[in-house]
């Protein structure tokens, strides 16, 4: 949904710890679903805010039919949900 010229930081179970947890950074991230509508209409305006926050805070995004355990770890119940 995103791609690697947006400022949108996909992120993966992998990749979370070391670039959200252990940042001192501040993150706004996306749960998600790829085949969600409300996402896929979320997604221009998700791309929009990462660009305009550049320097205050990061844009993340979690795929969470790829990252299940991740998705659940965190309570996501329904998509797109912000934390």
């Amino acid at each position: 949904m995103y791609s690697d010229a947006d400022d949108v930081v996909e992120l993966t179970t992998s990749s979370f710890k070391k670039e959200v947890k252990d940042s001192s950074d501040f993150w706004i991230v996306e749960f998600y679903a790829p085949w969600c509508g409300h996402c896929q209409k979320l997604a221009p305006e998700w791309t929009k805010a990462a660009t305009q926050l550049k320097g205050v805070a990061k844009v993340g995004a979690v795929n969470c039919d790829d990252e299940k355990d991740l998705a659940q770890t965190y309570g996501i119940k329904g998509f797109p949900t912000i934390k």
